[in-house]
């Protein structure tokens, strides 16, 4: 497998040499005015005659620790509310740096060069200067940036998945069953009028008449109840999920990382509800009492398969495209 690699080091970076230190001994009324001086959230703390960096004090830490505890700053010490954190050197990778502050959920790694400090490297330093050493080789077209790719296609497939398969239905312009007005007359409780009837989300449509579905459950029961509660969730799922997928696309165009509930769940959601209005519409024609003639909405059906499927591509947009190798970009095999 082809890597794209370039190591970074903290030597690439611009070292902030602009930094303050305290003594580990200092007060924390000390250290706070030392900030304010210096206009710095950050103050390296060293400790005895050879200056040995032990860790880093931050606005924050005196917050959380000496404030909100009620603790009295003119006695407390550097020492107790400091982050302890190992100093980097100029060769060490910028990843590892990043990692040491990320793990300790710190903004601030003191560096350090024959046991000297000379500055400070930030979280935010370290993150715009790690590469992407995975090429992305999972999926079946090759584009040059996968995840601006992923970001539109996602974004289209949820779009056209909801317009076709809930929003034309609940518009009446498709349906899920048609049949015939003189087979339905006691299932709609209507007298003979003719003509083909039409059911969609929550209306039952034909010549110069609807019928809410709501009407149908006193004389056909309570499972039409479900049907309208189900076509509810359907609806709001399905804006939800529209909404999801578009947020989490974009999020991996940003490096922003997303849970498995929006990636995955909620659309995941509104793919399930969309499937449960088409069985709970067919069990609700099964139990009618009397029998009733109905069949399916081929064009609805249609729409509903692709609808579906749209919502799956979008969920697993990963799997759709691959990253196409540039024949600018420095490559090296990863030996077994």
């Amino acid at each position: 497998m082809a890597l794209s690699e370039k190591e970074f080091y903290i030597r690439d970076l611009v070292i902030d040499d602009e930094y303050g230190t305290i003594d580990s001994n200092a007060t924390i009324q000390d250290a706070a005015k030392k900030m304010k001086e210096l206009g710095v959230p950050d103050l390296v703390v060293i400790e005895g005659e050879k200056r040995k960096v032990i860790g880093v004090i931050a606005d924050f830490d005196i917050v959380q620790n000496i404030v909100a505890e009620g603790s009295d700053s003119k006695t407390e010490r550097v020492v107790s509310t400091m982050y302890t954190i190992t100093p980097v050197s100029l060769d060490t990778p910028v990843e590892k740096a990043f990692k040491r502050m990320r793990d300790l959920h710190v903004n601030v790694v003191p560096v350090v060069e024959k046991e000297r400090l000379i500055g400070v490297a930030t979280i935010q330093d370290c993150w715009s200067y790690i590469p992407d050493k995975i090429v992305d080789e999972i999926g079946l077209i090759p584009v040059r940036n996968t995840k601006v790719a992923e970001f539109w296609f996602a974004s289209a497939c949820a779009i056209i998945a909801f317009v076709l398969g809930i929003l034309l239905p609940t518009l009446g312009v498709f349906s899920y069953f048609t049949g015939n007005q003189s087979d339905l007359q006691s299932f709609l409780n209507m007298g003979p009028i003719g003509g083909k009837v039409t059911f969609h989300v929550f209306e039952a449509r034909g010549v110069n008449f609807f019928v809410q579905l709501t009407d149908l459950i006193s004389t056909n029961g309570e499972i039409w109840l479900v049907v309208v509660i189900i076509g509810i969730l359907m609806l709001v799922f399905g804006i939800i999920g529209l909404i999801s997928i578009v947020y989490a696309s974009f999020s991996n165009v940003k490096n922003y990382q997303t849970g498995r509930l929006i990636q995955y769940l909620i659309p995941g959601l509104m793919l399930v509800f969309m499937v449960l209005e088409w069985i709970f519409y067919a069990i609700g024609f099964a139990t009618a009492e009397p029998s009733v003639k109905i069949k399916i909405d081929g064009v609805g059906l249609t729409l509903s398969i692709i609808s579906m499927l749209l919502i799956l591509g979008a969920i697993f947009r990963d799997y759709i495209f691959r990253e196409k190798e540039s024949p600018q970009s420095k490559t090296r095999e990863v030996k077994e």
